[in-house]
């Protein structure tokens, strides 16, 4: 895509859309569930109400399937408004992935269309990255304002996953490219553009999962760099975005971290990032992150075992939220149930 057709849709976004009032902060009177949940449809469901109303999860995943859209293709804003606003009455916190390309959820004819990530990091160089980077946070700006329009506050955006030159990473397009510079300044962008229109950002897929070939949606994806390697590239990129936004006085509540479901066997051969201790540790000692973390969507390939178990494991490890985007009421209900208990026990031994 070109330069112009993008600065022409960002004008266009900029003109039809407005800002929706700040969204519900966590109230101190609730204690909400550590998982993020999603939900089966265009309303909630009279079990769904029922759910939330018990067991408050700090977040809720909206999808594909809870778009409504019209004869025209376009989203039906009411009733995406209605959903959000009945969602907020039971869980503070309500997320998309919302990053361009390929991976969008609002996908309508009246929302913004954002470019895939990667278009941003095409003929980058020293002299235009400046230009480069400001493209960008306009692009930012049109996702934001479709999002705060419809109640979302946070956006599982943007990926500061490295690709490697000679390895063909699934990531692809989704990724700002090869090079650690843009890479780190486009994230760097983002996420202090979000924070400026009130969206939190979720960097992803920490610590890298442009390394890797295999998807972890389906499989166990293993990286075998050493940790030497990993430290001059992959995990860099994380680090170095962190400390230039802490240092830019970005607070650590305007963006989250997402963990990958990668087996880094340099560091723990026997867990993903997402259940190691070790990894979760390096991430908040070594990388310096004071903010949340949350780990990929938990019903992946890449993982075994029951997904009450999966939830438990990433809590233990030190995740402080699990993502489930699963809106099956039994597995929801037994994944509470058991998270709950664990909180509780947890709690007791303390």
């Amino acid at each position: 895509m070109h330069i112009k057709t993008i600065l022409s849709l960002i004008v266009f976004s900029f003109a039809t859309h407005s800002y929706a009032s700040p969204v519900p902060k966590l109230e101190s009177s609730v204690e909400y569930l550590p998982i993020i949940f999603a939900v089966s449809g265009p309303e909630l469901s009279a079990d769904e109400i029922a759910f939330f109303e018990k067991y408050h999860p700090v977040g809720t995943i909206l999808s594909l399937w809870n778009v409504e859209l019209d004869g025209k293709n376009n989203v039906n804003r009411e009733k995406l408004r209605q959903l959000c606003d009945a969602i907020h009455r039971y869980s503070p916190h309500i997320l998309i992935d919302q990053e361009g390309g390929r991976i969008q959820h609002l996908q309508g004819a009246n929302c913004y269309n954002a470019p895939a990530p990667g278009t941003f990091a095409k003929g980058v160089t020293k002299d235009n990255l400046k230009e480069k980077s400001e493209i960008l946070r306009q692009n930012v700006a049109s996702i934001d304002r479709d999002l705060r329009e419809f109640g979302f506050d946070i956006n599982c955006a943007p990926l500061c996953d490295l690709l490697s030159e000679n390895i063909p990473s699934f990531i692809g397009d989704r990724s700002f490219g090869t090079d650690p510079a843009t890479v780190c300044s486009h994230a760097v962008t983002w996420v202090k553009q979000a924070a400026t229109d009130g969206v939190i950002s979720v960097l992803k897929h920490c610590p890298g999962h442009g390394c890797t070939v295999g998807d972890s949606q389906k499989e166990l994806p293993e990286v075998k760099k050493s940790l030497s390697d990993l430290e001059q590239s992959d995990f860099k990129i994380f680090k170095d975005v962190i400390h230039t936004l802490y240092d830019d006085g970005i607070d650590k509540n305007s963006f989250w971290i997402m963990t990958s479901h990668i087996l880094y066997s340099a560091i723990d051969p026997d867990h993903c990032a997402t259940q190691s201790p070790k990894i979760i540790s390096m991430i908040r000692e070594d990388f310096g992150f004071q903010g949340k973390i949350v780990s990929d969507c938990i019903t992946m390939g890449a993982l075994r075992g029951e997904l009450w178990e999966r939830a438990i494991a990433a809590l233990e490890a030190g995740c402080d939220y699990v993502l489930c985007v699963d809106y099956n009421s039994k597995q929801k209900k037994l994944i509470a149930e058991k998270v709950t208990e664990y909180l509780a026990s947890k709690k007791g031994g303390n």
